[in-house]
């Protein structure tokens, strides 16, 4: 960290030292009653559980510094070193957040006798529990011995990626992740109920996995509950998929360096020159339908070939599989296991990974075709619905009468519409196709449409990823100034030994005013992103809520930072001759400056998330 020569305790020392020699001794007093608030200021977090569930990942995790493996799961093979005893670490943002590693605790070791090596609980201000697996009888024990003492405690159940492995395993088609994380909460929930324990703050997470799964909420809580901060982001980067690397490089360079005005322009040309734009279609059916085949027509790949799809008499498709369709850059086509018949066997399905759907029906339309169709018009997805092996439904059967195939085929369309709009599909696009003869029937205008609503269906995509994407970017950007808040407000106190009170007032209502032009508040910014987003000034300036992002006053900063004259030394100042040279200037207070700079910038955060969400996403 740059700011560690801030941070050393030692230095503050020195300096004292320095003053001493020069006979000052108010300066020397002043930088001792910094020391002891700094030490004050410092809040300390149990992290606990038992050997192997990943209390040290977890911590490095928080600590910004992951651990590098090449292969994840042999990472969970190892029989990791348990913690033999407190190992404390400094977090990187909130230097006086403190993240304690403490010994972990053998299955067979007695819930009171772990207690006891834990020593004195008040020493945290909380504590965060670390599980791997279902709780035990010592987890539960330890978390009423932290309610007994009033203690607030987060329950982080880790591996959950290991988890999600193993399950998609065993359950194959019927694998629905989300599903199988909402079973783990229950599980812990109606466990901890039933200890008459706090179910409010189960977080499930992986140390190796941080944007996915529950991470990033887990980090704002903590972070949230041990500092005071409030925070409103949400989501998880694994959403943002549909942006191009580079664009999303383009995206944290701006969070590291630059101002949060930039971001409107790289989404809006983005939006404007979509073909780099990620689009997931997920074909979709009955085991047997055709998926597969079909997959490879649109590729142009017969079966069999390299790169093609599996295909048989029977379903052939386990897992999904990706395929790129050469025709459309950034187009992947998801070969998805053939679903059941069911309504619980739809309910499996993870549908809010794919972008577009492809329904395929080898048979009229039936009631698991029903269910999809309301599924995908449900998660507010589009869909076209193709109706493969159409040659075999328009051959002329023996002793039937003869049909003109295009009277029999705009029949089968017909009604594959009328069912379609009855499940909430607005303006159903219906397909008739044949594997084994492409040119023949609807493929051509398949891959046509797939070409021509590509464009419009990455817009699509990309708008829907937009909230998630300004939330993550303004959480990244607010994290990066909160780096700097603690040297800072270290800083203006020291600048108080040498220079007037109002001067360092001045400077602080400069680094304020940093701060709004790093996250796109001040008044060029927001014409910046009110021009390129084709919004009015003033709509942008009414999310603008702070007053500090307003003109500020330095002596009315000064005021919020300074702690008022004591009565004793007021009353010393009326003692004749002794009271003389009394000091009755108010006392800028660190605690006051670090927790007024921490407002600054979680208020202001919140206004540039405001501010871009109603320029990119509100019409």
């Amino acid at each position: 960290m740059a700011s560690s020569s801030w941070l050393d305790e030692s230095q503050l020392r020195n300096l004292k030292a320095q003053y001493e020699a020069q006979n000052a001794p108010g300066a020397a007093s002043q930088i001792q009653a910094l020391v002891d608030c700094v030490n004050t200021l410092k809040i300390k977090v149990g992290v606990l559980g038992g050997r192997g569930a990943g209390v040290s990942t977890l911590i490095q995790a928080l600590l910004d510094k992951p651990r590098q493996v090449k292969d994840p799961w042999a990472y969970f093979r190892e029989t990791p070193e348990p913690t033999k005893q407190l190992t404390a670490h400094i977090h990187p943002t909130y230097p006086n957040l403190v993240l304690c590693d403490l010994p972990g605790f053998e299955a067979s070791e007695k819930p009171a006798a772990y207690l006891k090596r834990l020593g004195d609980l008040n020493q945290y201000g909380c504590f965060v529990v670390v599980v791997s697996g279902s709780l035990g009888d010592t987890h539960l024990q330890v978390m009423k011995a932290f309610k007994q003492k009033g203690k607030t405690f987060f329950l982080a159940r880790t591996k959950v990626d290991l988890d999600l492995h193993t399950a998609e395993r065993r359950l194959r088609f019927r694998y629905n992740p989300d599903e199988q994380l909402r079973l783990i909460q229950k599980e812990l929930k109606e466990t901890l109920a039933k200890n008459w324990l706090d179910t409010k703050r189960i977080f499930l997470v992986s140390g190796l996995e941080l944007e996915k799964y529950e991470f990033r909420h887990f980090e704002d809580s903590l972070e949230g509950e041990v500092l005071n901060l409030k925070r409103s982001h949400d989501g998880d980067l694994e959403d943002l998929k549909v942006v191009s690397p580079k664009k999303m490089e383009e995206l944290y360079n701006i969070c590291q360096s630059g101002s949060l005005a930039e971001v409107p322009a790289v989404i809006c040309n983005a939006l404007g020159k979509p073909s780099q734009i990620r689009l997931d279609v997920a074909v979709i059916g009955e085991a047997g339908c055709g998926k597969s085949s079909l997959v490879n027509a649109l590729r142009g790949v017969a079966a069999g070939e390299s790169g093609a799809a599996p295909t048989g008499v029977t379903g052939t498709t386990k897992k999904a599989t990706v395929y790129p369709l050469p025709s459309v850059p950034y187009l992947y086509l998801w070969d998805l296991p053939g679903v059941g018949v069911t309504e619980e066997d739809v309910s499996h399905l993870d549908l809010s990974r794919y972008d577009f759907f492809l329904l395929v029906a080898s048979e009229r339309y039936k009631h698991a075709h029903s269910c999809l169709a309301r599924a995908i018009a449900t998660a507010g997805k589009e869909a076209f619905f193709v109706r493969s092996k159409i040659d075999v439904d328009t051959e002329t059967r023996p002793g039937s009468p003869p049909v003109p195939k295009e009277e029999l085929q705009e029949q089968v369309r017909k009604s594959c519409k009328e069912a379609l709009k009855k499940d909430g599909i607005v303006s159903p696009q219906v397909f008739l196709v044949s594997s084994l003869t492409p040119e023949g029937y609807d493929l051509p205008l398949l891959q046509e449409a797939l070409r021509r609503d590509a464009p419009d269906l990455k817009r699509k995509a990309l708008s829907r990823a937009i909230p998630t994407v300004l939330s993550r970017l303004v959480r990244r950007k607010s994290k990066v100034l909160m780096k700097d808040v603690w040297v800072k407000a270290l800083q203006i106190c020291l600048c108080c030994l040498e220079k007037p009170n109002l001067d360092v007032a001045e400077n602080l209502v400069t680094n304020i005013a940093s701060f709004c032009i790093d996250l796109g508040l001040n008044e060029e910014s927001l014409e910046v992103t009110a021009k390129v987003a084709g919004k009015t000034l003033r709509r942008l300036q009414e999310q603008v809520r702070s007053p500090f992002a307003k003109p500020l006053d330095s002596t009315y900063v000064l005021g919020l930072i300074t702690k008022p004259v004591s009565l004793s030394s007021w009353a010393w100042s009326y003692v004749p001759y002794l009271g003389r040279g009394t000091n009755l200037e108010p006392e800028i207070s660190f605690e006051s400056t670090y927790g007024m700079l921490k407002q600054v910038v979680v208020e202001l955060s919140e206004d540039a998330e405001r501010v871009l969400y109603t320029a990119l996403v509100e019409e």
